[in-house]
């Protein structure tokens, strides 16, 4: 792209400088270059210097311990520790994952084809559309939001967007060619509503810490702030929901998509009991998905982080109203 000007995620048009294209072309031989390493070596490599740096990052590696302390309380600390090794070793082999997922893509391969769903493929064309698709920091999300579009024949999802102007729209024309259209994370879960609308499917990665408007749930036996708008559009617009991960198959692109649960959430009228019952619902579901592989999930986040005030209920961490400014792009 050489234009003066290219898009953000939200669409807005953004000066190009000289140092935007200075990155890109850098990005781009840099993406180009990992996609081409052997696989045997490049994954191991990555998953090396995972490990080394959970060696060396000494608060990263508290947050782990902290985490899965919650988690799995009667595993030793040695075995906590080689959990939060493990899983910190997967989280350096995903820029692979992503160099590689947009190489093959640019090429028009199908993503799919690397990724073992004849099982769960059913379980997908069974839900009535659009549904949501909902997922935590497990195994390669990058890769499942890509292979669950192709597979439902389009979709919407919510990721940050590079500042770079020019890296940023090659990233997301590429992640099109599956079908799957990028919204901003700052207000894009209104652009992922109006693509449901549209009868596609949405797609979101909920398990990190809300900093802002979380709704206060138990995840792993201790309240976590937790993401409402998915849950908050779900009951408004009686969305079933999904909850799923795409799971390493070794040190190579290879993955097994699995299923841990699908429901529609209940709604009895009471608008607070039931957002709190979904997003704990949720929780529950992806706690189960984390189980299957807990050596490839995100442990050196910060999950309990925000925390409700003294005293404070879960559920009067939930604002009065319907829900409505929380599906339509409040999220933080």
């Amino acid at each position: 792209m050489t234009s003066a000007a290219a898009t953000s995620g939200s669409g807005k048009a953004r000066k190009v400088r000289f140092l935007d294209r200075i990155v890109y072309c850098l990005a781009r031989m840099a993406i180009g270059t990992a996609a081409r390493v052997p696989q045997w070596f490049g994954y191991r490599l990555a998953a090396g210097l995972g490990r080394l740096w959970f060696r060396c990052d000494s608060r990263r590696r508290r947050y782990a311990l902290k985490f899965l302390k919650n988690a799995y309380p009667d595993l030793s600390e040695r075995e906590h520790l080689r959990l939060g090794s493990s899983a910190t070793a997967n989280l350096f082999m995903v820029p692979l994952d992503m160099a590689r997922l947009t190489r093959l893509l640019a090429r028009g391969r199908r993503i799919s084809d690397f990724v073992e769903c004849e099982d769960t493929i059913p379980v997908f064309h069974e839900l009535p559309r659009p549904f949501l698709g909902l997922t935590a920091h497990l195994g390669s999300w990058e890769v499942g939001a890509v292979t669950m579009a192709e597979l439902m024949g389009g979709g919407h999802g919510i990721a940050r967007v590079t500042k770079n102007p020019l890296l940023n729209d090659w990233i997301l024309a590429n992640r099109q060619h599956s079908g799957l259209k990028i919204h901003p994370r700052r207000g894009g879960f209104r652009g992922l509503a109006r693509g449901m609308e549209n009868g596609q499917i949405g797609l979101q990665v909920i398990d990190q810490n809300q900093r802002l408007r979380g709704v206060f749930a138990p995840f792993f036996g201790k309240i976590a702030s937790c993401e409402r708008s998915a849950m908050s559009l779900a009951l408004r617009k009686g969305y079933p929901v999904i909850v799923a991960a795409t799971l390493r198959r070794g040190y190579r692109f290879a993955f097994e998509l699995v299923i841990s649960e699908t429901f529609r959430p209940e709604v009895t009228g009471d608008k607070q009991a039931d957002l709190l019952a979904a997003v704990t619902r949720t929780n529950r579901a992806l706690e189960k998905l984390i189980r299957m592989a807990p050596e490839q999930y995100l442990w050196i986040h910060d999950r309990y982080r925000t925390q409700p005030v003294a005293g404070e209920a879960a559920a009067d961490s939930l604002p009065d109203g319907d829900g409505e400014e929380d599906a339509l792009g409040r999220e933080e």
